[in-house]
């Protein structure tokens, strides 16, 4: 289901299955956001949307995502506080940065910072659906190991370095 404002609405999913995988889109380009929402949701995952990081960092507080995605200068706040914020609650949960201006710093600071992608726009949609997917892999791996009494040997093997478009 594609919910398009935040706070989330009341409507029930579209979605039926209820393991499908939540994702964050945080993006303040109409345009984009609803192109990616409708090829996630189209891919089976459970969409949900804010045009600025003000919006995002106040249901990463109240919602567990699977997934992340936010550009990286939007309204408000930054991506960057949206990857603290996200981190800071959700340690499961995959952040990926999106950018139409990358630099080495904002690069650097995202890794930092523990984001698991750091896209230049325009990304190639072949790769940015197979980043979201290792990224969703990544986070239900987390989630058995958690489920089998900590961190082992799987938990770091999912830990990988930061792809970069």
């Amino acid at each position: 289901m594609v919910h398009t404002d935040c706070p989330l609405p009341s409507s029930n999913p579209v979605t039926s299955s209820k393991n499908a995988p939540e994702v964050l889109i945080v993006e303040d380009e109409k345009l984009l956001r609803l192109m990616i929402a409708k090829l996630l949701q189209v891919s089976g995952y459970r969409v949900f949307m804010c045009r600025d990081s003000l919006q995002a960092l106040e249901l990463v507080e109240k919602k567990t995502f699977d997934l992340v995605i936010t550009d990286l200068m939007t309204a408000g706040a930054t991506g960057m506080d949206v990857l603290r914020a996200t981190r800071k609650c959700q340690p499961r949960a995959k952040v990926i940065i999106t950018t139409g201006t990358p630099s080495s710093q904002t690069l650097l600071e995202a890794k930092r910072q523990g984001a698991y992608a750091y896209l230049r726009k325009p990304f190639q949609l072949k790769q940015f659906l197979s980043i979201l997917k290792d990224a969703i892999e990544h986070t239900r791996m987390w989630d058995g190991c958690q489920y089998q009494g900590g961190e082992g040997r799987g938990a770091r093997e999912a830990e990988r370095g930061l792809p970069e478009l």
